[in-house]
């Protein structure tokens, strides 16, 4: 256990995503974060206790930015990016509330070393500037699904049924059927995390660094 490194991954995510679903408000969405920030913060005593010394904590993804919810969602409010403001406004708030945790921990337990792993800015990044990163001009369509829409995802016609189709290149797609990352888009997430780790180490207090 102590010679291990254990990856916490966006714990919460499909929390937030039903929660949008069945009520339709970020404000409901944003009621959870103090939830899920405990859960995690329990799932991490947990872990401690059993002997860990190195966790990698992983940050919330932009919600707004997923091709479900802009699918679902076209009336809500769109930022530059093309994101639904509202939705990366829950997932900014869950990222700060997992950050504070994590400091009270780190003071908590200073033999063990939190990381926090910011997933969020690397996933924006290649929203706003696809072709700098070798992905194709369209970061909020998934490669594999259906729909006349911009986001080419409909339940009816989800990855896999059917009347899905897939454009000839997945690796210029930051999403495979609207909810889960192309290869390509996690090969760039965890190169952005391990880059961000290679720097940690060099700092005085790694375990504080963002990715």
């Amino acid at each position: 256990m102590a010679s291990s490194v254990f990856y916490f991954g966006e714990i919460g995510v499909n929390d937030y995503i039903f929660a949008l679903f069945s009520n339709r408000t970020a404000e409901f969405a944003a009621s959870l974060v103090p939830d899920i920030v405990g859960v995690t913060r329990s799932a991490l005593n947990a872990v401690i206790a059993a002997g860990a010394r190195t966790v990698l904590v992983t940050g919330m993804i932009p919600l707004g930015c997923e091709p479900e919810l802009l699918a679902l969602f076209p009336g809500d409010a769109h930022g530059e990016s093309g994101c639904i403001t509202g939705f990366n406004e829950v997932a900014q708030l869950h990222n700060r509330a997992l950050n504070r945790m994590l400091r009270e921990l780190r003071r908590s337990h200073p033999g063990t070393t939190l990381f926090y792993a910011d997933i969020y800015s690397p996933i924006a990044n290649l929203v706003a500037s696809p072709g700098k990163y070798g992905f194709g001009d369209r970061p909020l369509a998934a490669f594999c699904g259906g729909g006349a829409g911009p986001y080419h995802f409909d339940m009816a016609a989800f990855c896999g049924t059917p009347d899905s189709t897939g454009s000839s290149d997945p690796s210029e797609f930051l999403s495979w059927d609207g909810i889960h990352f192309t290869d390509a888009a996690n090969r760039f997430i965890a190169q952005a995390l391990l880059r961000g780790l290679y720097n940690a180490s060099a700092m005085a207090e790694p375990q504080t660094a963002l990715l």
